[in-house]
């Protein structure tokens, strides 16, 4: 309980920061990351966007993967348009599918560049049971395989390799195992793993 209140009101960790702290103040002593890759996905909307805008603020390189090219070419546009100096480079990935991600691997590749972040924000939640084009629960595939194929595949052109993932709680509550008809209601917006 008392993790929780001090969540709700920001209480700083032990980085300094908290859950009110902003993208602004975490890379407030990060004046000049022009030698800086990013790959962000799912920069086109939230924290991925907020994300996106900030790094380039601070002169990253952004290389922007997305299902949708038009939110991602908007999501540019908009940054562009706030720091018209920014380097940003929109490319074709859909996480669910493993031969897109290939491809996107590939694109990434050939453009020479170092990776130095990946930040796997992009997450997509079915809450009906969906099969992704390569048979895959579409969940699964899209918020753990894909990003993990992606990292694997692109760790060895990182400049210094080291993954780090963060992840939400929203479902750490739901009891898929459970076979109550009270559980089984709940369960309709949990995770199919």
């Amino acid at each position: 309980m008392l993790k929780t209140v001090k969540f709700l009101i920001g209480s700083a960790g032990p980085s300094g920061f908290g859950s009110k702290s902003t993208a602004e103040q975490v890379t407030e002593t990060c004046h000049d990351l022009r030698s800086i890759t990013a790959i962000i996905t799912g920069a086109t909307s939230g924290i991925g966007a907020e994300t996106a805008r900030v790094l380039a603020k601070r002169g990253a390189r952004l290389v922007l993967p997305a299902r949708s090219l038009k939110a991602a070419e908007d999501m540019k546009a908009r940054i562009l348009s706030e720091f018209p100096k920014s380097e940003i480079i929109v490319m074709a990935l859909d996480l669910s599918s493993l031969d897109s991600v290939r491809k996107f691997v590939a694109e990434f590749e050939s453009l020479n560049l170092p990776l130095n972040l990946l930040i796997n924000n992009a997450g997509k939640i079915s809450y009906t049971h969906a099969i992704s084009e390569d048979g895959i629960e579409l969940t699964f595939a899209t918020n753990y395989l894909g990003n993990f194929w992606a990292a694997a595949t692109t760790c060895y052109v990182a400049t210094h390799p080291r993954l780090v993932n963060i992840s939400g709680k929203y479902f750490s509550d739901c009891n898929e195992a459970s076979t109550s008809n009270l559980g089984s209601n709940l369960a309709e917006g949990c995770m199919y793993v």
